[in-house]
């Protein structure tokens, strides 16, 4: 064979081979694909706009913080420990100032390096701060930063306005995750809500609307290569098609399964179930217009509620009531602090001083969103009923048809987004709170007493605990006096699995699925 027929055969040969290797499926991936049925979605993943309990168990895992507390550090789901995050290091200059380290060869979901800009970016006031935010809620969390200088390109200084005794608990939370800025100002905020860019060891692939969400695996994510090809987040609204879903292996987790269900799951040997009592207070808004103008009517709502009956009836006693507006888990924790009261003579007395008629009180509820929330709801028209209140339940589809007109209690739930008073009862219930500033309806804000607010300014501000602790106690007397709302317990929160999954739940709603907190395989539990 003539040479130059040889290399143009040998050229050809080289050729098909190329053609058949790029012809090949890729190697299968032998991870498995988690599927976690949810009882509804978000409406949005950008990380400040949407901040319930439905959104921060995906968000979590699409985002990161500088500094992360971890839930696990004694086993219980609820430590407070803090341990580096993105920043591999950080100081404090003063009470106002921090300076962090940035890990170097961050990537986020897009392959850009997370760099200092981006921590500015994530940080600017006119996202989250400033006199009108883009997104208002974050407003109540982030309202000490005073700006971000990036120092160079992993070095970063964040600036308080006023000094802060839990600034680092405060970057360790909600609202401080870190975007990528570039695809945030390149595609808008809009299109960013819906497929977001972190760092987290998930990122969006796919989702539809009222349908499903699908997460696949970031292989490059700094904490690992994650343990699950994919998360597949299933709307299932129903419990029972929850469990159902999860019994003929369609479901691997299922989200809110209530106590009375949790024998059912432990009696199939492949499945099982978490519990913890969450960080979260479930909570009533009492709106201070109409038959609820006059607080000892609002106090009579409260001192109405049997909470000890709703434990034992809808949580077996194995949940609890905070004794006030706070956790044991605080360092403020005020131990001798009364709990709430149930004291229906009392209630009866403050309505008949009040001239209360039996005017219509609407309690307005959405549906599968609170878990057992229709049911305390019923409960409490009972016991509301028996001291003189009429109280009107009006159940509907969602949080939107229930904030419509005409309400005058909705649910709520209160999480302490760090163990202080500055991780709930502030931004929840404070001066700069939707609760004292509702801007679609301003008849529902309640005008705090000027001493309540400047309590909140020592809160904020104050380097000193003990003049913390003696503010917060007199503020709490004070929001239990006002009553413009109550707390009813901390709710149990149940996840029930195959016992293939080995995964923990922390105290807060957040579904942590990084590979220190995600394996398969271990059917031992």
């Amino acid at each position: 064979m003539p040479t130059t027929l040889l290399v143009q055969t040998a050229r050809l040969l080289r050729g098909a081979i190329v053609a058949s290797l790029i012809s090949l499926p890729a190697l299968a991936d032998d991870r498995p694909n988690l599927t976690v049925a949810v009882n509804t979605l978000p409406a949005s993943l950008e990380s400040i706009e949407e901040q319930g309990n439905v959104a921060v168990r995906i968000t979590y895992t699409l985002f990161d913080s500088l500094i992360r507390r971890d839930f696990l550090s004694d086993g219980s789901g609820t430590s407070a420990t803090l341990v580096p995050g993105l920043a591999e290091s950080w100081v404090r200059v003063d009470d106002r100032t921090m300076d962090f380290k940035l890990r170097e060869g961050v990537k986020f979901h897009n392959g850009d390096e997370m760099t200092s800009d981006d921590v500015a970016f994530s940080l600017v006031p006119g996202r989250g701060l400033g006199q009108n935010p883009l997104f208002g809620e974050a407003k109540t969390y982030m309202n000490s930063i005073s700006h971000v200088i990036p120092l160079d390109r992993y070095s970063v200084r964040i600036v308080s306005k006023k000094p802060d005794i839990l600034m680092e608990q405060r970057i360790a939370g909600y609202s401080f995750w870190i975007v990528n800025a570039r695809e945030y100002l390149t595609r808008g905020a809009a299109d960013y809500a819906r497929k977001p860019v972190g760092t987290g060891p998930y990122k969006v692939e796919e989702w539809v609307d009222g349908e499903f969400l699908r997460l696949v695996a970031h292989d490059d994510y700094f904490g690992g290569k994650p343990t699950a090809a994919s998360i597949t987040y299933r709307v299932v609204p129903e419990v029972s098609a929850r469990i159902a879903g999860l019994v003929s292996g369609e479901f691997d987790i299922a989200v809110n399964i209530p106590p009375d269900q949790v024998p059912v799951i432990r009696g199939y040997d492949d499945l099982k179930v978490e519990r913890i009592v969450l960080d979260n207070s479930h909570v009533l808004r009492f709106f201070p217009y109409g038959p609820l103008a006059d607080k000892r009517v609002r106090q009579a709502l409260s001192l109405g509620i049997n909470r000890a009956l709703l434990r034992e009836a809808l949580w077996e006693n194995a949940n609890y009531t905070p004794n006030g507006h706070q956790l044991r888990s605080y360092d403020m924790w005020i131990e001798e602090f009364p709990d709430f009261a149930y004291d229906p003579e009392q209630a009866k007395a403050l309505l008949a001083e009040a001239g209360y008629a039996g005017e219509e009180i609407v309690y307005r509820l959405p549906l599968n969103y609170y878990l057992l929330s229709l049911e305390a709801a019923q409960a409490m028209q009972q016991m509301w009923a028996a001291i003189g209140l009429n109280v009107s339940l009006q159940p509907v589809e969602n949080f939107t048809q229930a904030e419509e007109k005409g309400v005058h209690i909705l649910p709520w739930s209160n999480t302490h987004r760090f163990p202080d008073p500055l991780g709930s009862f502030v931004p929840q219930w404070g001066k700069s709170s939707g609760s004292q500033k509702n801007a679609k309806f301003p008849e529902r804000s309640w005008a705090a007493p000027t001493r309540f607010n400047e309590l909140q300014d020592i809160l904020l501000t104050s380097m000193d605990w003990a003049e913390r602790k003696t503010a917060y106690r007199e503020a709490l007397e004070i929001w239990n006096d006002e009553a413009p709302g109550t707390i009813l317990y901390n709710p149990l929160e149940s996840y029930a699995m195959k016992k293939s999954v080995n995964w923990k739940p922390y105290g807060l709603y957040y579904m942590d699925f990084r590979p220190y907190n995600l394996t398969f395989g271990n059917a031992s539990n």
